[in-house]
């Protein structure tokens, strides 16, 4: 019996990591969505029917021995609610369409729904990942022990079967529970190393090498799709001063806050980077001359109006220079569009900052 149940402890294990594979590049906010969590249940109703089909079926008897309960306890840990239902639905239709309609397919449904129920309380009750995962471990051991003791009371040798059974749950869901644990951490740690490498750490921007790469991936769509694309390269006037005057923390609050008004003040899909200490670029895709320059304009009128906090209910007020560079409107080559808005900017601050200039 140790034997056969080692295939549902492989099944469980190789689930694990492939499921811990394709998550990792799914960004957290997605897996909380509804249809995420659906899919999670239904890997897990596929795990649960795997064990079904590698499963022991007791001489004598409808009733199968086998580890579904830790696929219903992993698909809780993963997904809560919705996935427990969506893999114990799908575990109890392959049970009774597979099986029939027998005592023991009675049993499995009422299993389900008690896993569903106990889970879903005990993760509202238990907070700590420890705390919930054995929790439900020991409710589920509970319940099968006990069924088993009923159904298999007439069958001789029955104490030392459910015995064994119960000490393959407790070691495969301990050995799960390390294992599952050791996946999600690896999983967040891959996501915050990966953010890291694109975004900025202080702004929250993208960096100059994700700045770079989204600029070739621009250039590429304009080629294609014959569109339009504008370059605002923005500098925050005498922010040096800033930070001598007030200290750097205070030029990190500055430096925050105005990537919060570049992105209020751009749309959803333009592409926003830092690119320097106090240099930031945006790329407008599919936008003309003009109306690059209002955007311009209207970051430059917003920086102007905000109130930048420097401590002790102070503030002080900046402004930036700003240079517009448009393909094909005042750029010829699309490769040089940062240059020209770099020479744009350079116009602006030599004629007395806190302006929008174009390249001409």
């Amino acid at each position: 019996m140790v034997n056969d149940l080692f295939i549902n402890v492989l099944l469980l294990i190789s689930f694990t990591s492939v499921s811990g594979h394709i998550l990792k590049e799914v960004p957290e906010s997605l897996i909380n969505k509804t249809y995420w969590k659906v899919l999670i249940g239904i890997g897990g109703g596929i795990l649960g029917i795997l064990m079904m089909v590698y499963t022991i079926q007791v001489v004598g008897t409808n009733t199968l021995l086998d580890l579904r309960a830790l696929s219903m306890i992993m698909v809780s840990s993963m997904g809560g609610l919705i996935s427990t239902i969506v893999t114990g639905f799908i575990i109890v239709l392959y049970r009774v369409g597979y099986f029939g309609i027998n005592q023991s397919s009675v049993f499995a449904v009422v299993h389900i729904c008690l896993y569903v129920v106990s889970f879903h309380i005990i993760n509202k009750k238990f907070k700590t990942y420890e705390q919930n995962w054995f929790v439900k471990l020991a409710v589920a051991l509970v319940i099968l022990v006990t069924t088993f003791l009923y159904l298999l009371r007439n069958i001789e040798g029955h104490y030392l079967m459910i015995f064994k059974f119960a000490i393959v749950v407790v070691c495969a869901g301990t050995l799960e529970y390390y294992l599952l644990k050791y996946t999600q951490r690896s999983n967040a740690l891959y996501r915050i190393y990966r953010k890291d490498s694109t975004k900025d750490f202080l702004t929250g921007l993208n960096n100059t090498r994700s700045f770079d790469n989204l600029l070739n991936i621009s250039f590429n769509r304009v080629k294609e799709n014959s569109e339009k694309l504008s370059c605002l390269m923005i500098d925050i006037d005498h922010f040096k001063k800033v930070n001598d005057t007030f200290g750097h923390p205070v030029g990190d609050v500055v430096l925050r806050e105005f990537a919060d008004i570049l992105k209020k003040n751009c749309r959803n899909f333009d592409i926003v980077g830092r690119v320097g200490g106090e240099e930031f670029c945006v790329l407008l895709l599919d936008c003309d001359r003009t109306r690059s320059f209002e955007i311009g304009m209207r970051i430059r009128d917003a920086v102007k109006e905000h109130k930048f906090p420097i401590g002790n209910d102070n503030v002080i007020k900046i402004s930036v220079s700003i240079g517009v560079a448009t393909y094909p409107d005042t750029v010829g080559r699309l490769e040089e569009i940062m240059e020209k808005a770099d020479v744009a900017l350079y116009k602006a601050k030599q004629t007395g900052r806190d302006k929008v200039c174009e390249n001409s």
